[in-house]
C-alpha cells in the first residue's frame, strides 16, 4: 500500500480513530486509578507513538497552482506590488492582451452592451412588475368582495320576492273574510267573546297567584315559628338539666333530714322510758 493513495487514506483514518480510543482508554484508567492502569497508559502511549511513526510517511500536502487559473493571484506575490496602480491596471486589462476569465467576461458585458443604467433599468422594471402584481391582488380581493356581495343581494331578492307572495296571500284571505257583512260581524263577536273570556281567565290566575302569594307568607311564618320554637326548646333544655339537678340534690337533702329527724325521735323516746 503506497502512502498517498487512496487505501493509504483510509487505513490512516483509522488508524488515528482506533489510536485515539486507546490513548482515551489508557489515560481514563490512570485517572480514575483503576487496577492495571499503568499497562494501560502504557499501551494507549505506545500506540500513539505507533501512529506517529505511521504519520511520518504521508506525503506532504501540497497546494494546486491557483495562479494559473486566476492570473490576479500572481501579482500578489511580486515585492514591487503597486496597490495603487492595481486596479488601474485591472481596468485596463480590459482592452489589452489579458486572458483572465474576469477580462472575458467584461469584454462579453461590453459587446452585449450591458452596462450600468441597463442593469438599473431592469430593477426599476421588476420593481414596477412588483408593485403591479401587487395592485393585481387587490383588484382579485375587489372581484370575490363583488362576488359575495352580488349573491348577497339575489338572496335578499329572493326572500323579498317570497315575503311579497306571501302578503299577496294575505291581502287575499283577509279581503275574503271582509267580503260578507254578517260573517265579518259574527267573526267580531266571536274575537269579542274571546277577548273576554282571556280577560276572566286573566283574573282568575291573578286571584290564584294571590292566593299562593298569602300561602308562601303564611308558610314563611310558620316555619319562622317552628324555628323559633326550637331555639327556645334548645334553650331550656339547660335548664331542664339544672332544674333535675337541683331537684335530686333536694330529695337527698330531703332523705338526710328525714333520717336525722327519725333519730332525733328515737333518742327522745329512749329518754322519756
Amino acid at each position: 500500500m503506497k502512502p498517498g493513495s487512496k487505501g493509504w487514506k483510509k487505513f490512516m483514518a483509522k488508524l488515528y480513530g482506533f489510536g485515539a480510543a486507546v490513548v482515551i482508554v489508557g489515560a481514563l484508567f490512570k485517572i480514575m486509578h483503576w487496577p492495571f492502569a499503568g499497562p494501560m497508559l502504557i499501551v494507549g502511549l505506545g500506540t500513539e507513538a505507533l501512529i506517529f511513526i505511521f504519520s511520518a510517511f504521508e506525503p506532504i500536502h501540497e497546494d494546486p497552482n491557483w495562479e494559473l487559473v486566476y492570473p490576479e493571484l500572481a501579482l500578489g506575490h511580486s515585492d514591487d506590488l503597486d496597490h495603487d496602480a492595481l486596479p488601474a491596471a485591472s481596468h485596463g486589462g480590459r482592452g489589452g492582451s489579458g486572458t483572465g476569465i474576469t477580462e472575458h467576461l467584461d469584454k462579453m458585458l461590453e459587446e452585449a452592451k450591458i452596462d450600468g443604467q441597463l442593469l438599473e433599468r431592469l430593477g426599476d422594471g421588476m420593481r414596477a412588475l412588483g408593485e403591479n402584481a401587487a395592485q393585481l391582488k387587490g383588484v382579485t380581493s375587489a372581484a370575490a368582495a363583488t362576488d359575495s356581495y352580488v349573491s348577497s343581494l339575489q338572496s335578499a331578492s329572493d326572500k323579498v320576492s317570497a315575503l311579497s307572495e306571501a302578503y299577496e296571500r294575505a291581502s287575499v284571505s283577509i279581503s275574503g273574510m271582509t267580503s260578507n257583512t254578517q260573517e265579518g260581524e259574527s267573526f267580531g263577536e266571536q274575537m269579542q267573546k274571546v277577548s273576554k273570556n282571556l280577560a276572566a281567565l286573566n283574573n282568575v290566575y291573578e286571584l290564584q297567584l294571590k292566593g299562593s302569594s298569602s300561602h308562601l307568607e303564611a308558610t314563611e311564618k310558620f316555619q319562622a315559628q317552628v324555628t323559633e320554637m326550637m331555639s327556645n326548646l334548645s334553650a331550656s333544655a339547660e335548664d331542664t338539666r339544672l332544674y333535675k339537678e337541683n331537684m335530686a340534690m333536694l330529695s337527698k337533702n330531703l332523705t338526710d333530714l328525714n333520717a336525722v329527724y327519725g333519730n332525733m325521735l328515737k333518742a327522745m323516746t329512749i329518754s322519756r322510758d
